[in-house]
């Protein structure tokens, strides 16, 4: 597409928006270090969790009648949200936004059945007071700040900073589907003793794992079916099909919401957004983000009033990523798409001002968008304009004059 102005390297990754919006490599040290401690220190506290938990408090009291011994295993690992995607961004606004790491806590347990439904042994609300009894000294240690405010009924939070939390979700895994899978996957004893000992999941037991044996402790819901591969499996699969361009959309859309609206508008819900305005979008051209990223916010803006289905969940309409919204809220993301689709269509189409450009830009996207001239160039209409030589012009008639 010709425009006035090319403003790709204002708003791609190398030294512009994007770059603006990426975690430092400071912060990912320190989330880093405080996840690694995490684990060590949930890895001892499973393996003496007599000292954190009761036995009476550690069976689920629907299926205290089971033969089985409960012995809890060691735990594993997984990362996963916006750092498994490769989406995350710095926040902008701390404390009231904050770089999110999610650190999945998968425990191997035997599954028994109570009332016709098949459920883990351990109760879900010890799994939470083991791993909060566990952290508690950590956190008091380091500083950090244990499940600050309310209490999420999805995960454990561990705030580091203003700027700083890691999340752990704690999953159940069916035993025989985790040995299944070990067994599977390693070749010799070797590797099988490799897959055992690691701290972290290992990827191809993660991504054999039979969907009905993984479920999700919940605080008020105890165990609910929640596969976290669902919403990376459709990612990776929209980024096979379109290109890293979808994860670098993801970003700048996600960077919108933080200079211009609020958290009640997902990260999944724009990943979800960005994507079908990809599908629905004609051929997007890899070396003008800028032209792409205006034509995918108006698409959005387009779509507003179609339901934004969950990729988990696409045949169930309770699970719709827009589910709640009311007129009013749908009518303020429609604006934000919206406008800032049309004032980067200013700076690359409005104007051969530079600065004027930039100041277009920036009320698309916020000031994030770097102060910097030197990023912009001029678009192919323009230059070719500049470089064509002027048509010669006829030279004028002079009449004849008689002298006298």
């Amino acid at each position: 597409m010709s425009t006035m102005l090319n403003l790709s390297k204002l708003m791609d990754t190398e030294s512009g928006y994007l770059s603006a919006l990426s975690v430092a490599h400071q912060d990912r040290q320190v989330l880093s270090r405080a996840r690694e401690e995490i684990r060590d220190t949930l890895r001892d506290a499973f393996n003496n969790s007599s000292s954190f938990v009761a036995k009476v408090e550690l069976r689920d009291s629907r299926v205290s009648a089971s033969p089985l011994q409960l012995q809890l295993p060691t735990p594993k690992f997984r990362i996963q949200g916006s750092f498994a995607y490769h989406t995350p961004n710095d926040c902008q606004y701390p404390p009231k936004q904050q770089i999110d790491q999610d650190d999945g806590v998968f425990l191997p347990l035997s599954f028994v059945t109570s009332k016709g439904r098949d459920r883990p042994a351990i109760a879900s609300s010890a799994y939470f007071l083991l791993v909060e009894r566990a952290l508690e000294p950590l956190c008091e240690r380091r500083r950090w700040i244990l499940n600050p405010k309310k209490k999420k009924g999805s995960c454990v939070r561990v705030q580091l900073s203003d700027r700083l939390h890691i999340d752990l979700p704690l999953y159940a895994v069916r035993d025989s589907a985790f040995e299944q899978m070990i067994e599977f996957s390693a070749l010799n004893s070797v590797q099988k003793a490799l897959i055992r000992d690691a701290v972290e999941l290992d990827e191809r037991v993660y991504r054999d794992l039979a969907e009905a044996g993984i479920v999700l402790a919940h605080r008020d819901e105890q165990w609910i079916q929640s596969d976290p591969r669902r919403i990376e499996r459709w990612f990776d699969a929209a980024v096979n099909l379109y290109g890293p361009v979808i994860r670098d959309l993801s970003r700048a859309v996600k960077g919108l919401r933080d200079a211009k609206f609020n958290d009640d508008l997902t990260s999944i819900c724009i990943m979800a957004s960005v994507v079908r305005a990809v599908e629905s979008s004609s051929q997007i051209d890899p070396k003008r983000f800028d032209v792409a990223l205006a034509e995918i916010t108006n698409e959005m803006a387009r779509r507003i009033e179609e339901p934004v289905k969950n990729p988990a969940f696409p045949n169930d309409p309770s699970k719709n990523l827009c589910a709640g919204w009311d007129p009013e809220f749908r009518a303020q993301v429609k604006d934000l798409f919206l406008e800032a689709s049309s004032h980067l269509d200013r700076a690359m189409n409005g104007t051969y001002n530079k600065a004027i450009a930039i100041s277009h830009a920036r009320d698309a996207f916020g000031n994030r968008v770097p102060d910097r001239e030197d990023l912009i160039v001029l678009g192919s209409a323009s230059a070719n304009i500049r470089k064509q030589e002027p048509d010669p012009q006829p030279k004028p008639l002079v009449p004849r004059t008689r002298s006298g």
